[in-house]
């Protein structure tokens, strides 16, 4: 019974690893996101992963700013995430926190604590505001956890999204402390030291807009000179634009400020998990670049030694007409063999050079695996947060450069918070 049950745990296990998610995967959904349509985005997400915490996360985050009121399946993983939650400590992070799950990803800290935080958005929507108090103490506890006071992940955009779900619980004095803590985080914000200095009005409403696609991994080998770390090394790209945003309603019109640093939830994924998985990944990253250094290495060998080869044919066959040429006095023979003799160099030269330029293009595709780098998509690469004195009527996003792609959902909470979404890649 206990082999069946092993050889069933292996089976599952296979058919699992083998459907895992890559980048091509999410081509078509990345296309409508930035066009700002949601709707579309998630009828166009993978769906090999539908079960597990990459996908579940993907979808509630979508599915939020899409104005959408389904959070079961988040629930059901913000729950789980509280019995799967480890803890480490390493010489480099000093210490960190991660969620195991099922599928064998190890979900982030921005991850985790996102997943909170948004969940309780989703309960702020649907006007249970003590379930959403829970969730907003749950992620402050994670951010501010005694046990990772000296390697602690903390975050300016978290904090800003911590306290626009307090202030949509009513809860002015604990948003306050959150806006504190960013202030901290980023003392040159003006509209973050605003909303500190001026009481936040029962009337008004906070305004909070995710920015730009998303940060794309992609191979950067001179992150570490270490050749097996080093190699395997990441790093992401983001591609938005950074636009200067404008909410327009009626005849007000309110400039949003751009708060960057929201990479740093990407960057911080990609040290902690090179953390968690460093000897296993790095053993099986060597047997692979020992595999491809010795394919490559053949194949470049055959390819350079034909090269030369060919080089050396042409060479003396000039080196043969001009000796011909010189037997019988022919300066036009002879100057035959010698245009022969250096395209022959030339030619062997430049054979030789696109043979090791193909060598190392394979080598970098078969060591990139930037293509298989698994982390929950479509989180902002930046927001733009702005407040107004009243309630907003019929508001509308714009730019200084022109009109842009937009999504706005309807505002929430006691005290209003609005959502927004723009994917900051059209050309201004």
């Amino acid at each position: 019974m206990r082999i069946l049950f092993f050889a069933l745990l292996a089976v599952s296990c296979t058919l699992q690893c083998g459907s895992l998610a890559k980048r091509q995967d999410y081509d078509a959904s990345r296309k409508s996101y930035e066009s700002a349509d949601l709707s579309q985005t998630i009828s166009l997400l993978p769906t090999s992963e539908r079960k597990g915490f990459i996908s579940i996360l993907e979808k509630a985050h979508l599915g939020f700013l899409n104005g959408e009121t389904n959070y079961r399946d988040l629930e059901s993983l913000a729950e789980e995430s509280k019995t799967r939650l480890r803890f480490s400590a390493t010489r480099s992070l000093k210490s960190f926190f991660y969620l195991e799950s099922e599928d064998g990803y190890y979900a982030s800290e921005a991850e985790i604590i996102y997943l909170h935080i948004l969940l309780g958005l989703y309960y702020a929507r649907a006007e249970e505001y003590e379930k959403a108090k829970i969730q907003a103490r749950y992620a402050g506890n994670l951010l501010s956890g005694e046990w990772s006071a000296e390697g602690q992940f903390d975050d300016p955009t978290l904090r800003l999204l911590l306290a626009s779900l307090w202030l949509t619980t009513g809860a002015r004095e604990e948003a306050l402390v959150d806006f504190r803590k960013a202030n901290q985080l980023k003392p040159n914000s003006p509209i973050i030291r605003s909303t500190i200095s001026e009481p936040f009005p029962l009337d008004g409403e906070f305004i909070f807009v995710y920015g730009g696609p998303g940060a794309e991994p992609e191979m950067d080998p001179s992150v570490n000179l270490n050749f097996i770390r080093g190699l395997r090394n990441l790093k992401f790209r983001p591609s938005g634009n950074q636009s200067n945003l404008l909410l327009i309603d009626g005849n007000k019109t309110i400039s949003l400020n751009l708060e960057k640093g929201t990479l740093g939830w990407y960057e911080r994924h990609l040290i902690r998990d090179n953390e968690i998985a460093e000897l296993v990944e790095d053993s099986k990253y060597f047997q692979l670049i020992s595999a491809t250094a010795l394919k490559e290495g053949t194949k470049g060998t055959l390819k350079i030694t034909g090269s030369v080869l060919v080089g050396t044919s042409i060479v003396a066959l000039g080196a043969g007409i001009v000796y011909l040429g010189a037997e019988a006095s022919s300066k036009e023979l002879a100057g035959i063999g010698i245009t022969l003799m250096i395209a022959g160099f030339k030619l062997g030269s430049e054979l030789v050079e696109k043979s090791i330029d193909d060598a190392k293009t394979n080598i970098k595709e078969d060591l990139d695996i930037s293509n298989e780098y698994r982390y929950v998509r479509f989180f902002p690469e930046y927001v733009w947060i702005g407040k107004s004195k009243t309630k907003l009527k019929d508001p509308k996003l714009s730019s200084t450069q022109g009109p842009v792609t937009y999504k706005l959902t309807p505002a929430i909470g006691k005290i209003k918070v609005r959502f927004g979404f723009v994917p900051d890649v059209q050309k201004p």
